[in-house]
């Protein structure tokens, strides 16, 4: 018994370990392939951008892959997959370890007959756990391809885990007790309860707006108002680019039309033109109201440096009247405040630059962005670069 004991716990510890073992191997095989790759893709943007000098950013980026950046978040990723892991393999459920907690004081499912308690519940949190590891297995392999393997990927990893568990667990005891009690048998119950607890691991975020949802019609109340835009009124942009977004705290439009593009550059896998685009038409969207914009799109204008294009002189500003239907006045206001909006100076000078019309490369000749200096992202714990601070203010 003791030998058949030992052979399930290695098994188990194997298991573990195997599971776990792509966190470590992505993180050294981007360093060793991508990180290089990524890096002359962020010195190339900012010298598109106009923003500074490459071989400045070049040292900036070459500190972005240390392992001191990676270490705590890899960890955490490691610790809470093996953890979890853990928490629903039956080996656990069957042992005493999990002695007291909620599913083995509530009859759940109403099988005390066939199992213990807790093992029912147990493997319907491993597919909640399934769903949670096959999504950030997913993830982390898409970031490594992207080039965009970065700590807050296994910070989102592990939190993915613990809101599966939690969720999952709360959500499936929930419905396989409404469902034991409105006389679901218990096979069905069991399998209806692994399905959902997969789609919550999957997708947590669809748990917690059902637990949400459910606890504001029970309290009998409303939801507060939400003043905000979201960013899937941005052309072009997908799902899996507004989650990406997300993971960088810019959750709305008016969040993007604020960001700090070198890091967007240096944090995310999007491209320059895909960057400028989204921000051009954020700034536009923000500084505009509803009938302003459709009058716009009518006339094919969506983005802040159109409009601003499209104003730059009386004959144009008097064919976007006749095309909109807006007034001068209105459109001369909202220029003045679209030209001193956050991020416009680098927007026009990048869009402006590669534009047919001569008039608008002279002018994007003309406008200078400030310069962004690496020394802002690079680590504060450094000495600063004398020499490079000497020629700068000279």
């Amino acid at each position: 018994m003791e030998a058949l004991l030992e052979s399930i716990v290695v098994i188990f510890s194997l298991q573990a370990v195997l599971l776990v073992l792509y966190i470590p191997l992505t993180y050294v095989a981007y360093g060793w392939i991508h990180a290089p790759m990524k890096r002359n893709r962020v010195v190339a943007a900012m010298w598109q951008l106009g923003l500074a000098e490459a071989k400045d950013w070049r040292e900036v980026t070459k500190d972005g892959h240390s392992l001191r950046y990676f270490i705590w978040p890899m960890l955490g990723a490691i610790g809470l997959t093996m953890i979890t892991f853990a928490l629903t393999h039956p080996v656990i459920a069957q042992s005493n370890l999990r002695a007291g907690i909620l599913e083995e004081v509530i009859d759940v499912f109403g099988a005390d007959d066939l199992f213990p308690r807790t093992v029912p519940v147990g493997r319907f949190l491993f597919w909640g756990w399934l769903g949670a590891y096959l999504y950030s297995f997913y993830t982390i392999i898409r970031r490594f391809m992207d080039y965009d393997l970065t700590p807050n990927v296994y910070v989102f990893t592990a939190n993915r885990f613990l809101l599966a568990f939690v969720l999952g667990g709360m959500v499936g005891i929930a419905l396989g007790t409404f469902s034991r009690m409105a006389g679901l048998p218990f096979d069905t119950n069991l399998a209806t309860v692994s399905v959902v607890a997969f789609f919550i691991g999957f997708f947590p975020e669809q748990g917690l707006n059902w637990i949400t949802a459910t606890a504001q019609k029970a309290l009998q109340q409303q939801g507060g108002i939400v003043r905000e835009t979201r960013l899937a009124e941005i052309e072009g942009m997908s799902i899996w680019q507004q989650g990406r977004l997300k993971q960088e705290n810019i959750d709305n439009v008016q969040n993007l039309a604020t960001a700090d593009i070198p890091e967007l550059i240096m944090m995310t896998p999007f491209t320059v033109n895909q960057i400028i685009d989204w921000i051009d038409q954020a700034i536009l969207l923000i500084h505009t109201v509803s009938e302003q914009l459709q009058s716009l799109a009518r006339a094919g204008v969506s983005r802040a440096s159109e409009l601003l294009a499209n104003t730059a002189d009386e004959a144009s500003l008097a064919d976007l009247v006749d095309a909109t239907g807006l007034k001068a006045s209105e459109l001369r206001v909202l220029c003045r405040v679209l030209q001193s909006a956050s991020n416009i100076k680098i927007v026009t000078y990048f869009v402006w630059g590669s534009s047919l019309d001569e008039a608008r490369v002279a002018q994007a000749a003309l406008i200078h962005p400030e310069p962004i200096g690496p020394h802002k992202y690079a680590d504060n714990s450094k000495e600063p670069d004398v020499k490079l601070a000497k020629a700068k203010a000279s």
